[in-house]
């Protein structure tokens, strides 16, 4: 198997991330297409990287599904809790992260996408400080760091916040996470794992390559 990947996508990132986690022997690679392009769509007609290029010659699209593949086919050094709850709070992480903080973000993806594309960035700064808010008070009431290991949830969610400070943090006034202790406890901690910070590491290179194409 293969992972056709881009390494600045957060997308990506976290099931880079997890298949380290498992040492599994899929290798990422660049898509042989370009992005967005008839043909592209063509071969994998959902648009999205990453896509896991199976053995038997198929694709399978959207990174969550592609972890939970991975966590079924290949279930040694699992990264679903074995207790049902903790198991629920590290889907709740994950679904927090694309269904709350990805979609805060997405006007700055977007800005630093399309040049001409501009919108309210103060309200847009308050939705995420909002949203960053919510996640914070929820970490404080169910994910107490001395003891917990390395989740999905936590997977899927470190490369999207990443992203806060590259998208909110390079163009506001106040850093967005002041205060916000449990969120920055977290983030201090899921970054202690080399694999979370090899990934990390891998979105900053690509970002900063492409920073410095746009220039």
């Amino acid at each position: 198997m293969q992972l056709i990947n881009l390494d600045h996508s957060p997308y990506a990132t976290r099931v880079r991330i997890l298949i380290r986690k498992k040492q599994l022997d899929i290798a990422p690679v660049a898509p042989n297409l370009a992005l967005k392009t008839p043909e592209f769509l063509a071969a994998y007609p959902l648009g999205k990287i990453p896509l896991l290029a199976l053995d038997d010659g198929q694709y399978l699209p959207e990174s969550i599904a592609i972890m939970e593949y991975l966590e079924d086919a290949f279930p040694q050094r699992s990264l679903r809790p074995d207790m049902p709850l903790e198991a629920a709070r590290s889907r709740v992480m994950a679904s927090f992260t694309d269904t709350h903080l990805a979609p805060a973000l997405l006007p700055y993806f977007k800005a630093m996408m399309l040049p001409e594309f501009t919108f309210d960035q103060s309200a847009q700064y308050d939705i995420v400080r909002v949203t960053l808010e919510k996640l914070d008070q929820w970490l404080k009431a169910n994910v107490g760091l001395k003891g917990h290991a390395l989740t999905m949830g936590d997977i899927v969610l470190a490369p999207t916040f990443w992203w806060v400070n590259v998208t909110v943090g390079a163009n506001a006034k106040n850093q967005i996470t002041d205060g916000l202790d449990n969120l920055n406890q977290w983030w201090d901690w899921v970054c202690s794992d080399a694999d979370v910070k090899q990934g990390i590491s891998e979105m900053a290179s690509a970002f900063a390559a492409f920073q410095s194409q746009r220039s």
